[in-house]
């Protein structure tokens, strides 16, 4: 049963409303490649970081206060609604403290402290041998053909994917916003890793908007309240599917999760980078780790990544369902609503299902997680 007009004009506002403000775009500084450069001089003085300029947050507050979830007819739509609307507020709190002793605090509120049981794991990736022999590498252009070139053969199946790359030399690394992926310029990939980060870009997070986006609901483009996680989870378990996840990734993930915790525990960048380096981060490696959890005041958004993989790994051994979690960015807590969304035809079979599914190898993982494998072993299965 499709959804009524009020539904829809809730979900389309803060759809809206969350396209306008991209967390990533507005947190993530534009000089990463100088700044590096500049701070592995000597390793002595934290860097400056400089940012996008920020739209007009107080068009968007305005904007964002008159839209009430209450008038939403459907409970669950009313409920995810509403849920995104808090988040929203709390978005627009982050990036109008960017820079402030305040960001990070509403960072937190967004993505938590970490955790003891998830920092003990992450010691335990870091004590495991990475095992991993130096990988060729292909540059920021060549990964951007093979990932237009994926997104092709999703087109193919789905002509109305409207998904574009671009290499730009303001990105560090790689990310998706709004359904397009941004390469940054000096990026290397090793060939190795190839397959399994187009998994994880092309195959979870620009797929899930491309799906999102032909649902009635357009939330599940933009994205409901606190899906990251799944996303990254998703992204990271894709990975594994593609290709395995070796323990050099799994140590990444870790790096992340340690850094996040030295800046919950007020420890400066340089600090956290040379307790990075002295665990075994190659200097760029830990150079970029530590910007990510000191960007824009400090957040603990990266500590998701591993944090979201235990919990869809204890989700898949407990039976719990994978496909639905693709029809678009959801998070792992609302697949029983989206389940129910569906099964009500309010929701529609989404238009694609992600290529590594069907990799020969991808049964058989899936199957060892859900039979217990635990994050540790699943690096003993590919290094």
């Amino acid at each position: 049963m499709p959804v009524g007009d009020r539904d829809i004009a809730v979900d389309r506002e803060l759809s809206e409303i969350s396209g306008q403000m991209p967390l990533l775009r507005y947190v993530t500084p534009v000089n990463v490649t100088e700044a590096r450069a500049e701070f592995l001089r000597d390793e002595s003085d934290e860097p400056e970081f400089a940012y996008r300029r920020l739209p007009d947050l107080g068009e968007i507050s305005a904007r964002l206060e008159k839209v009430n979830p209450e008038e939403a007819e459907d409970p669950a739509v009313r409920h995810l609604a509403s849920n995104l609307k808090d988040e929203l507020v709390t978005r627009l709190d982050l990036l109008a403290a960017r820079g402030t002793p305040r960001f990070f605090p509403a960072a937190v509120q967004l993505f938590g402290h970490v955790e003891e049981p998830l920092y003990d794991l992450a010691q335990e990736l870091l004590s495991l041998d990475p095992l991993s022999p130096p990988d060729s590498l292909v540059d920021a252009h060549e990964f951007a053909e093979a990932a237009r070139a994926e997104i092709a053969h999703y087109r193919e199946a789905y002509p109305e994917m409207k998904a574009k790359v671009f290499v730009k030399d303001d990105t560090p690394g790689v990310m998706v916003e709004n359904g397009d992926l941004y390469v940054g310029a000096d990026i290397r990939v090793g060939v190795e890793h190839v397959p399994s980060l187009l998994a994880h870009e092309v195959g979870v997070h620009v797929l899930t908007f491309a799906n999102g986006s032909a649902q009635p609901l357009h939330m599940l483009a933009t994205g409901v309240a606190r899906y990251d996680q799944t996303q990254e989870a998703l992204g990271v378990l894709a990975e594994h599917l593609a290709g395995g996840l070796r323990r050099k990734r799994l140590r990444v993930l870790a790096f992340r999760v340690v850094a996040g915790r030295l800046r919950s525990d007020q420890a400066g960048f340089v600090d956290t980078y040379q307790r990075l380096i002295r665990l075994g981060a190659r200097r760029r490696e830990a150079f970029t780790t530590t910007m990510r959890a000191y960007r824009a005041g400090g957040m603990t958004k990266d500590a998701i990544y591993l944090r979201g993989l235990v919990r869809l790994a204890q989700h898949l051994a407990a039976g719990g369902d994978l496909q639905r979690l693709f029809i678009g960015k959801v998070a792992l807590a609302e697949e029983p609503l989206i389940s129910e969304l569906r099964e009500r035809e309010v929701l529609i079979a989404p238009p694609l299902r992600p290529r590594f599914l069907d990799m020969p190898s991808a049964s058989r993982r899936l199957d060892e997680i859900r039979a217990g494998l635990t994050i540790p072993q699943l690096g003993e299965m590919t290094s």
